[in-house]
């Protein structure tokens, strides 16, 4: 008997945790879930409606880096520089994107801190400039801003939208715990929706029902999600991997006194990484260091990795030369920074291809709905206490 007292506070204490934080936190996780929802097919979404610009047709090999980037930098705006190159198979454009913030910015909001952001795709077998894409108040681009930070800008932004997520994570918690029956043999009803009920019947089932089903989903996405907002959780997930503190990605560069600028260094590094990954890469990035002190880093996202996470190798070239000077391959990375780099494909889906990417879709949309049905689950029980008063 009181144990059944016990349970009955719980879930009394429970339903009123869960009521309140989603009171607090359900317009952002609503904002933040329907922005999720559409950034999942972002990529894809993009190349359909950018074909023009985004696809090419392989004729003979493609042109020196060297003339690309001449026309890539005539695209831009005499003040505006190109900071990496992104090059994929050959029926992809070759992706030059210039990116600088405006330090001097006193806006809150996000976009304010952005002096310019640009991709210019470039055709490299006839070196034709396919189009260039303002990256600033393109539509993705403004959808993962919202998502990530509500438009404000990162330290504000950030911190709210994390502090909502931490909150949702407590929400679901406290929602499996409103969820369980009383009895084993109502647990069927929990299970399944009951479409032709009445409507205040059918929304508690859509906010009970679909709430439970996408519990390890939401769970999946808010652990992944909370490592943009906050950097104690990112290296805690670090630690719990065996992973003692984040690693250092960049290299130092230290210029000999003999040692003169080449400008076919970056050329040479591409031609590397190409000849060293055999084909076997989906995209490399190629970054154009702004420190002097800094080496020529490059990412390879690799095809067949050999595990299940994003196979992503690092390597380092000297700026002046374009001689490789370091590397850092998939399969010897520790197993936090595996982790790390596949996060991003953990939390939209992206890590198996369509089949999770559908998943985190359909978790994402569901998620969105949670905040409206309960609310109108606790208008209409805050609506019927004044009709009995």
């Amino acid at each position: 008997m009181l144990s059944i007292k016990i349970l009955k506070k719980f879930k009394k204490t429970a339903a009123l945790i869960h009521l309140w934080l989603g009171l607090i936190s359900g317009v952002i996780i609503t904002i933040v879930a329907f922005t999720g929802c559409i950034y999942v097919f972002e990529e894809e979404l993009f190349n359909f409606f950018h074909q023009d610009i985004v696809y090419t047709k392989a004729a003979g090999k493609p042109l020196p880096l060297y003339i690309l980037e001449e026309k890539a930098q005539k695209a831009l705006p005499v003040d505006e520089k190109f900071n990496r190159v992104e090059v994929k198979s050959d029926r992809y454009a070759y992706i030059f994107s210039a990116s600088k913030a405006n330090k001097k910015a006193k806006s809150i909001f996000y976009l304010g801190q952005v002096a310019y952001n640009k991709d210019v795709y470039i055709d490299q077998f006839s070196g034709k400039v396919l189009g260039v894409i303002d990256l600033k108040h393109e539509f993705f681009s403004i959808v993962r801003l919202i998502h990530q930070f509500l438009l404000f800008k990162k330290p504000i932004g950030s911190f709210i939208v994390g502090s909502s997520v931490l909150l949702f994570l407590v929400i679901i918690i406290t929602g499996f715990i409103i969820w369980l029956p009383k009895k084993l043999k109502n647990i069927r009803q929990r299970l399944t929706v009951k479409w032709n009920a009445r409507f205040k019947r059918l929304n508690w089932d859509l906010h009970s029902t679909f709430g439970f089903y996408v519990i390890p989903f939401a769970f999946v996405i808010v652990i992944t999600g909370l490592v943009w907002s906050f950097k104690w959780w990112e290296l805690g997930i670090y630690k719990s991997l065996g992973t003692a503190k984040k690693p250092k990605l960049l290299r130092e560069y230290v210029q000999s006194p003999a040692e003169h600028k080449n400008s076919l260094a970056s050329n040479l590094a591409l031609n590397t990484l190409i000849r060293l990954n055999k084909g076997n890469y989906k995209a490399i990035l190629l970054n154009y260091p702004e420190d002097e002190k800094a080496s020529m880093m490059a990412t390879v996202q690799i095809i067949n990795s050999g595990d299940a996470w994003r196979g992503l190798s690092y390597f380092y070239f000297n700026p002046n030369t374009g001689l490789l000077t370091d590397q850092m391959l998939h399969q010897n990375k520790p197993l936090g920074l595996k982790w790390r780099n596949s996060n991003l494909d953990i939390h939209d889906g992206g890590l198996f291809g369509w089949p999770t990417k559908i998943l985190a879709f359909m978790a994402a949309l569901i998620i969105a709905t949670l905040p409206t049905t309960g609310f109108l689950i606790w208008w209409g029980k805050k609506k019927k206490k004044r009709l009995l008063n």
